[in-house]
């Protein structure tokens, strides 16, 4: 395996994406401001919402999404969905426009769903597909294109790209994917973090998780 064969692999398991920014001309979301899908409890921050049409891959949702945060429990959120809603001409928040991406994978993706070339690189170095990747990979050489390409595409401090919709999720620690293998990440924020607020959808259910790297 090269690392020119490597990112190839990567390219061919890029997902579509939707970069929401504060410029365009697609209006899809709201970021700030009380919230489309309105929540009266002051316990809860609202994040943002976005009109469901704009979020890639199957998900059966329609209508508008709004996701909230409690403020006094830093691990827990909400998500709250009208689907006869839609987005205000006029918000009381900051205007969100879409801008259609693609996602790269992180190297973790790419050990687990690569082709039968890369399950048998991993198995010469002692390496199985399900352990994703950490340091303790010994082919760093070849791995360096990928990481750097996944990396690049990230904003992670939300300067020009207030959040995602679809695409790969980020493997924040050892084991976060086994926890949901058949899961649909839908939103990411990056504006405004840490802590950064991810939309799940789990098994019929969505789910509210936030992040933070300490």
């Amino acid at each position: 395996m090269t690392p020119d064969e490597l990112l190839e692999e990567g390219r061919t398991l890029a997902r579509p994406c939707v970069h929401l920014t504060r410029q365009g001309s697609d209006y899809c979301g709201v970021w700030g401001g009380m919230g489309v899908v309105p929540l009266r409890d002051a316990r809860f921050r609202h994040w943002l919402s976005v009109s469901s049409h704009a979020v890639p891959g199957e998900h059966g949702l329609t209508g508008c999404i709004s996701v909230y945060t409690n403020q006094e429990d830093r691990m827990t959120g909400l998500v709250l969905v009208n689907r006869q809603a839609t987005l205000p001409p006029i918000p009381d928040g900051i205007k969100l426009y879409a801008q259609p991406a693609t996602c790269f994978p992180p190297l973790d993706a790419i050990f687990r769903y690569g082709s039968p070339a890369v399950q048998t690189w991993l198995r010469a170095n002692q390496w199985q597909s399900e352990w994703g990747y950490s340091p303790q990979f010994r082919d760093h050489q070849i791995t360096t294109l990928c990481a750097s390409a996944y990396q690049e595409q990230l904003d992670l401090k939300g300067r020009t790209i207030d959040a995602v919709l679809g695409g790969w999720p980020m493997p924040w620690r050892v084991g976060d994917w086994e926890e949901r293998p058949d899961c649909q990440l839908l939103l990411w924020t990056w504006r405004d973090s840490p802590p950064w607020i991810e939309l799940w959808h789990d098994r019929g259910q969505l789910r509210v998780i936030q992040r933070k790297t300490e």
